[in-house]
């Protein structure tokens, strides 16, 4: 019998019962952070307040549709394990439409339904109320509390439960929310660490292995993919996890998942996929996955293919928050495959530009040194004797001649070290041993304009370098220095530093453009006002320098001259 007022009927809860009730299920939330334990702490909390035997939450799956436990204080593991073979732990027992109705529903040992009776019998219970848990924005849950002898639980207790019930959906809720910012908090600091990554890949194939890799480790699948479009085709390119047996290719109009992924361009979320209508198709029939998560990786340029990450176990692998996830995942993969393919491209249009350098290099110094070998001839009056306008005009062309055999020995070096064939012999190279011949070089430089060549050359100044390279690049850097210079001093200076032997071509000229940049070490660019050049001379001692494992540095600024240092191991 239950306890009754005055008038007979059953003892509503007073205020002071719920406040008592409910400020024990807050102190017990409070002492934990961690939303299983939360739910745990209040089935507690609830079997000393109410009091009851058991208490277990059981919250709505909007993936699987069905009441799922979720926390459990007081049930015998094997009761546990009777009811996951009858399929209870599913949510398939009685009640289920009175509690998405919003009603409670009690049952008692010789006093309920043959369906109740069933489920009293296997868990062990004298009586059993389900009371329902109303959540915001739709979700749903149910708190089922027993007893296991007699008496049952009072009509006083089941409504102090339908009362406590919205305060503890609230405390449900906020634990659930708080557990979802953390989630989705950590998920997406490696999303941003794994992004890093990606775009930080040395070459393709190890780009498509870090894309994969990511993709399977923040979603938790046993098998990610990267399928990429080639001639019609989606074509399987790489996986991390069990692969399928052969080649995958998927035909553009073919039905299947990345097909209609990259067509809609949407992330699409196929939770039970064996029972899509996709389970038959190429993916499918490949993969056979419990649940799959499919990507398009598309921008402004068009389709670059799809990424794919699938669970051959769990058919409700994926939930709400994957699909904004996946998509900001292939959004980032999207921008690295078409940085790495651009770059790959630019790779391929430099080689090109390299070998065909080389080429129309070779080309044009065979005729050219025939023109040089008969000019020659004629000026040493091999073929008869020449006037002195003759003489003038044969010096004249085999001065151009020569100039253009310098700017093609400048453009073979440049293709042969973009080629990666220009090799250097290192040795002990006493820098003052260059000097005579690279003062023989400025005086032709020089001649005819009020310019100095000083030259300051430690006799310790002793690098481990090849000669002839060095001769090259100071070559290089003194007549960059003497075409800029009109008037005042061009100088050489070179000194040993610690283990490094520094050199150094100062000029008074009119200073480097400050627009050019680092642009002023690539081939063939040149500053607004000038004089005329190939533009070669830096970009060749930039890309000799690294063969010599030397570094170069530049001082300039405009109406106060250059200065270009380079640092060199010391013998």
């Amino acid at each position: 019998m239950c306890p009754e007022n005055s008038s007979g009927a059953p003892r509503t809860p007073s205020g002071s019962d719920i406040l008592r009730v409910v400020r024990a299920l807050v102190s017990a939330v409070r002492e934990s952070s961690a939303y299983p334990d939360v739910l745990f702490r209040i089935c507690e909390a609830l079997t000393r307040t109410v009091p009851c035997d058991r208490a277990t939450i059981y919250l709505a799956s909007s993936r699987r549709r069905a009441f799922l436990p979720a926390a459990d204080h007081g049930t015998p593991a094997e009761v546990v394990q009777t009811f996951i073979r009858r399929g209870y732990s599913r949510g398939a027992f009685p009640g289920e439409e009175e509690l998405r109705a919003g009603r409670s529903v009690l049952a008692v040992e010789g006093e309920t339904s043959p369906a109740f009776e069933e489920v009293l019998t296997l868990a062990r219970l004298h009586a059993l109320v389900v009371v329902p848990l109303t959540f915001q924005g739709g979700a749903g849950g149910s708190l089922a509390c027993g007893m296991h002898q007699p008496p049952a639980l009072r009509s006083e207790q089941v409504m102090l439960l339908e009362a406590v019930a919205p305060h503890i959906a609230v405390l449900i809720q906020n634990a659930r929310l708080e557990a979802q910012a953390s989630r989705l908090a950590a998920r997406r600091g490696k999303l941003a660490a794994w992004a890093a990554e990606i775009l930080e890949a040395a070459d393709f194939d190890a780009l498509m292995a870090r894309l994969c890799a990511a993709s399977r480790d923040l979603f938790g699948g046993t098998r990610a993919g990267l399928l990429l479009l080639e001639n019609g085709e989606l074509v399987a390119r790489h996986a991390e996890g069990p692969r399928p047996p052969g080649p995958v290719r998927i035909p553009l109009d073919v039905s299947s998942p990345p097909t209609d992924a990259l067509r809609t361009n949407r992330v699409l979320v196929l939770n039970q996929f064996r029972r899509t209508e996709y389970a038959a198709t190429p993916l499918g029939r490949f993969t056979y996955p419990a649940a799959a998560l499919v990507a398009p990786l598309i921008d402004a340029t068009g389709p670059l293919g799809v990424l794919t990450v699938a669970d051959a176990d769990d058919a409700y692998r994926f939930g709400p928050t994957d699909e904004e996830d996946m998509r900001l995942l292939a959004a980032i993969a999207t921008v690295a495959l078409r940085k790495d393919r651009l770059v790959e491209e630019l790779r391929r249009a430099s080689a090109a530009k390299s070998e065909f350098l080389a080429n129309v290099s070779h080309d044009l110094r065979t005729p050219l040194n025939v023109i040089v070998g008969y000019t020659q001839l004629m000026a040493e009056e091999t073929f008869g004797p020449v006037t002195p306008e003759q003489a003038d005009t044969l010096g004249r062309v085999l001065r151009t001649s020569e100039d253009q055999l310098h700017l093609i020995d400048d453009l073979l070096d440049l293709a042969r070290i973009e080629q990666g064939k220009l090799s250097c012999t290192l040795a002990p190279v006493r820098v003052a041993a260059l000097v005579p011949s690279l003062q023989e070089t400025m005086e032709v430089l020089l001649r005819d304009r009020p310019v100095r060549f000083e030259v300051a050359v430690a006799p310790d100044a002793v690098a481990s370098t090849d000669a002839e390279r060095l001769r090259q690049v100071l070559v290089n850097l003194l007549a960059n220095a003497a075409k800029f210079t009109q008037a005042g001093c061009v100088s050489l200076a070179a000194s040993r530093e610690g283990d490094c032997v520094r050199v150094s071509v100062i000029d008074t000229g009119p200073g480097m453009d400050p627009s050019l940049g680092d642009r002023a070490l690539e081939p063939f660019v040149r500053g607004p006002e000038g004089p005329m050049g190939s533009g070669l001379g830096l970009a060749i001692v930039a890309r000799l320098l690294p063969l010599l494992g030397g570094r170069l540095s530049i001082e300039s600024a405009p109406g106060r001259g250059t200065g270009v240092h380079v640092r060199l191991p010391a013998a």
